[in-house]
């Protein structure tokens, strides 16, 4: 099977995963209501089709190879993606299927960290100007700043856990990750498509983590508050699975 006609099959694969999770968990929504024990009863489906979706599109960036815009291009959008399989692994099947375990609230932080590396990696990436741009983007110093910021604060108790300087710091990389990403179509490095690909993929990547934020709202449950919160939390997959695909496919060379 040649490459493309494999790529468009995964593609296809992931589509069909993405409508059928995105019903289930309305369906979910509709039974359970905000109720969070019934939701978290009748989520495995989505969960394991969640992150195959991200296996499938990292497997779909691993299989650049020679289609690539340049080797160094390839290697941060590879190893960017590899942090994000390591993240949704943490994140929908280690916090969601090791209940024998009392850790789960460290494998969502841990899922973070994972993310923290991802948008590092998509930062040098798209700051690049050349092949042989190796120059160390300065607003990379403005997520670190935010992290030594915030472990400070966390040493002197302002904060009782380490949850707020981790969202914190991921927050100022996601950030600083949308911008250089707005920015690539001004650039003239990337070809026009995959710099479109590259700008609207991170937007939506960042519209997936701004639902994110919103579904950490807890409440009683069916309050308006936990209603939200679990709409916000219906729509995350709605937004990154996209997002997925738009970043890989920014990788590939397209023909003249």
């Amino acid at each position: 099977m040649k490459k493309k006609k494999l790529i468009t099959l995964l593609l296809v694969v992931v589509g069909i995963l993405m409508v059928t999770f995105f019903v289930k968990d309305w369906l979910v929504f509709y039974n359970c209501g905000a109720v969070e024990q019934c939701l978290v009863e009748n989520s495995n489906y989505q969960n394991i089709a969640k992150f195959i979706v991200t296996a499938i599109m990292s497997v779909v960036v691993f299989f650049i190879g020679g289609n690539c815009l340049c080797p160094r291009d390839r290697n941060f959008l590879q190893v960017g993606f590899a942090m994000a399989l390591c993240a949704d692994f943490c994140l929908k099947i280690l916090h969601n299927y090791s209940h024998f375990l009392d850790h789960r609230s460290d494998y969502t932080l841990l899922g973070i960290c994972f993310f923290m590396v991802t948008q590092t990696f998509f930062i040098y990436r798209h700051t690049r100007v050349s092949d042989t741009d190796n120059s160390v983007p300065k607003i990379i110093l403005i997520p670190f700043a935010v992290m030594f910021l915030a472990n400070a604060l966390h040493l002197f108790r302002i904060f009782e856990g380490p949850t707020v300087p981790i969202v914190a710091t991921y927050g100022a990389f996601l950030i600083c990750s949308l911008i250089v990403a707005c920015q690539v179509p001004k650039k003239g490095y990337y070809p026009p498509k995959n710099a479109r690909n590259i700008k609207r993929g991170m937007i939506l990547f960042f519209c997936c983590d701004a639902c994110v934020g919103i579904s950490l709202a807890t409440g009683d449950d069916h309050s308006v508050q936990e209603i939200v919160a679990t709409v916000a939390n219906n729509f995350v997959w709605y937004f990154y699975t996209p997002a997925l695909i738009l970043l890989g496919l920014s990788g590939y060379k397209r023909k003249a």
